[in-house]
């Protein structure tokens, strides 16, 4: 008689996270080195996008804005070779519709969640809800209404798009050239002893990588001039650049 040993190998479990690439045109060096970067990861576990990965993204039912097909079969692709995707919505890309969630098969999180991944309670945030500014606050509730989601029904989607880009574009000529700083003080926030001992967060543009009762904190930095993201691999995290 004879004893066959089988020997099985459990391979480490990787993830990517990344946010705040403002993508506009496929030809913008940031989104032709998002394409790069992405066509790079083969054996993929899971993909956390954390907002504002679109300079402006609306979700409808039957139609995709055509500046981001590139990178949406990149998330096809992704997706159909078992990389699991997660999307949590920012303030410049929220209400993502059945295209995600249908097609991608994407776990879209509107707001911020705790999530439980490879051994590690996570709360994921875009990092906007953390903004003091009540204004701010009224504001984004305002866009994420169903009065909001009824009239950009109403409207022609090449209208839509032309508004939402003369509005960001707007809205980045006001702002501070320092506006970029360390947004340690707001992440604390998200980190409770007990509650998760991982928070990662986009929206401030400025990588951090710290520890905060116990809890490790990043926040992800920019995919426009940085290229900077976040690498797990089996329950461990650094913050990392792509050099494109």
């Amino acid at each position: 008689m004879t004893t066959t040993t089988q020997l099985f190998i459990v391979a480490d479990m990787k993830a990517i996270f990344l946010a705040d690439a403002h993508l506009r045109h496929a030809e913008d060096k940031n989104y032709r080195a998002l394409l790069d970067f992405l066509s790079q990861e083969k054996e993929l576990d899971a993909l956390f996008l954390l907002g504002d990965i679109f300079e402006f993204w609306l979700g409808y039912k039957h139609l995709v804005f055509s500046a981001y097909v590139p990178l949406l079969e990149k998330l096809r692709q992704l997706s159909e070779a078992g990389t699991k995707l997660y999307f949590v919505e920012g303030n410049h890309d929220f209400n993502m519709g059945p295209y995600f969630t249908e097609t991608l098969h994407c776990t879209v999180i509107p707001d911020q969640q705790l999530i439980d991944w490879n051994g590690q309670k996570i709360m994921l945030s875009h990092g906007d809800l953390l903004n003091p500014d009540r204004n701010y606050q009224r504001l984004r509730s305002v866009f994420r209404s169903w009065p909001i989601k009824t009239l950009s029904r109403l409207i022609h989607p090449d209208l839509v798009w032309a508004f939402a880009l003369w509005l960001s574009k707007k809205s980045t000529g006001n702002r501070p050239r320092n506006r970029h700083h360390d947004p340690s003080p707001y992440l604390t926030q998200l980190a409770t002893a007990g509650y998760s001992n991982l928070v990662i967060c986009g929206h401030f543009h400025y990588p951090v990588e710290t520890t905060h009762n116990d809890v490790k904190i990043i926040a992800l930095g920019d995919w426009i001039t940085q290229f900077s993201y976040a690498e797990m691999i089996d329950g461990e995290i650094k913050l990392k650049t792509y050099i494109p």
